[in-house]
Order: C-alpha cells, then structure tokens, then sequence
C-alpha cells in the first residue's frame, strides 16, 4: 500500500474511527498523553506503517506496553518508530546504551555495514502520537507483508510461565544410611520444610500440554485480555490477526501467529478491520462477546475462559 492509497483508506473511515473510538476523541485532539489533529494522527500512522515494512526479521512482538522498556528484547528486535526517539522519556537513556552496544558488536566483527538502528525498521511498537489507527497500521503492515506475530511476555507475565511450566526439584532421601554421599532423610525433610524445595526444572516438553498450559496463563492473567472495563490492545491486535488470515501456533517457548492462504479471511484493509471490531461491539465494550471470540479463534473454544474475573 502506497501512501496515496493508505492516506484515502483512512480518509474514508474517519468518521468510524472517530464514532467507535470516542474514549480517544479523534476529532477533538486526542488524549493528554497523545494530542494532534486527525492529520497528524495520520501521518504518524504511515510512519508506523512505512517502517514496519521493511522489518529486516520479518517479525513483530505484542504484548504490554512494558516490552518496549526490556532490555533483552530492544537489543535483540528493535523499535518500530515514527520518531528519533522511543515513545517513552524514561526509556531514551536505555535505547542509546544500547545502540552503543550494537554498534560496539559490529565493531568487533568488522561489519562493512553499519549496525541496525534502535530507532526504525523494528519489532516492537513504540511511537509518538499513538492512536488506535496508529496501532491498526502497525498490525496491517505487517499483515500486509506476511510477517510472523509473536506474543512477548513482560517479567510480571513471566514469572507466571515460569510456575506453569516448572516443577520443585527436591534431592532425594538417603534409601541407604551406609551410603554417606547421599543426604540422610531427616535433614531433607528439615530443609524443605524450612525453604520450601531445593529448587526447580522444566517440565519435559513431551509431558506438557502447551496448548493447555498457555490456556491457563491467559485465565491467571486475565489483564492480557481486558483491564477496568476495557478490551487491551493486545486484543484488539488478535481480532486483526484473526480477520485478516493468521492462526496461533503453540510451542512450550512462544505463542505465535502465522498467516495461512487457506484459512477464512478478508482483503487486509483499515475499513475490513474496523467491520470487524464493530461487528464484536469493541465500541460498547462487549466483553462477552469479544473474549469468546478471542477464546475460540486462540483455543477452539469459546467458552474456554468463561468465569474468568475480568
């Protein structure tokens, strides 16, 4: 999509976007965190877009706000930006560190080319003047070029993989007293009684159902999906996904999002998407109905996280 064609897609849905988005006030400036007129919300929405294209991993990272201030995840993937600068003040300081270390690596393996931007053509989003459109062209852009979708955990979603997929290891009593390179099992028991466990292990991946167990994550944390009310963006980014041809892939490290020509879809287009999150009630905030639809399009099944306290 060209930029005369990406221009006259969201000139014809202004008005849906203003009407389904009036939390955001399109037509009246926009939030305190992010002000503008319909057509600085525009320009800043083709940066996104113009940047995402050129993606040199072909990838994007969703996920909490909070990835874009990882340090292992800037250094490894980028940020997608419409500015020289990353979207939050607090993380300036950070991105130029970490610059300087790319630039330090490719240094040391005498690259003939200079070392990739922090700042451009990456994988996380961080831009000035966000918008919903903004996060739309961001998702279309890479729908629109086939890129895998990846969903990155931030350390708090972490932790709760970590429980899931671990289980406490504790050394094993001594069957044998006369074996004194075992531990008698009175002070096994006296130590785990004390700390808990001596430590943990991954669970085999043959012995975990990845399917289930990011099921489980998804119920545990039910700020993934929705949060005071509201549906996160992170759900709204899905409901894309899933329109527009792209079905979840499981693995016991990732959960991703690969586009397949044989699944139902429609044309990648800022009017299809905006249909399509009308038509779940994202302008009411109907929770039943889009979190079903979230539960069947990742699990299969609609009721998959029924009761869960959003």
């Amino acid at each position: 999509m060209n930029k005369q064609e990406f221009y006259r897609q969201l000139a014809e849905c202004s008005n849906t976007y203003d009407k389904d988005n009036q939390w955001f006030g399109f037509q009246s400036g926009g939030q305190s965190w992010s002000q503008g007129t319909w057509e600085d919300f525009i320009l800043a929405a083709w940066k996104i877009y113009e940047n995402v294209s050129p993606n040199q991993l072909q990838l994007i990272l969703l996920g909490d706000t909070k990835i874009r201030s990882d340090p292992c995840l800037l250094m490894n993937f980028g940020l997608s930006s419409n500015a020289k600068s990353p979207q939050e003040d607090k993380d300036k300081v950070l991105v130029s560190k970490l610059m300087l270390e790319r630039r330090k690596i490719a240094s040391s393996l005498h690259y003939l080319a200079p070392p990739v931007k922090m700042m451009g053509p990456g994988s996380i989003l961080s831009a000035k003047r966000w918008s919903p459109a903004l996060n739309d062209a961001f998702v279309l852009g890479g729908i629109r070029k086939y890129q895998g979708f990846h969903f990155a955990l931030n350390e708090d979603e972490q932790k709760v993989w970590h429980r899931l997929t671990t289980r406490p290891v504790v050394r094993r009593a001594n069957p044998n007293p006369a074996n004194r390179s075992e531990i008698p099992a009175g002070i096994v028991a006296k130590h785990t009684e004390k700390f808990g466990g001596v430590k943990s292990e991954h669970i085999p991946y043959k012995e975990l159902n990845v399917k289930e167990t990011w099921l489980k994550l998804f119920q545990e944390v039910p700020r993934l999906l929705w949060e005071n009310g509201n549906p996160r963006v992170f759900a709204r980014e899905l409901v894309g996904l899933q329109l527009f041809g792209y079905e979840p892939i499981f693995s016991h490290i990732e959960l991703g999002f690969k586009y397949n020509q044989k699944a139902p879809q429609q044309a990648p287009t800022f009017k299809n998407y905006l249909k399509g999150l009308h038509e779940l009630g994202f302008q009411d905030r109907n929770k039943d109905a889009i979190i079903k639809n979230i539960a069947k399009y990742i699990f299969d099944d609609e009721n998959a996280l029924a009761g869960v306290a959003y």
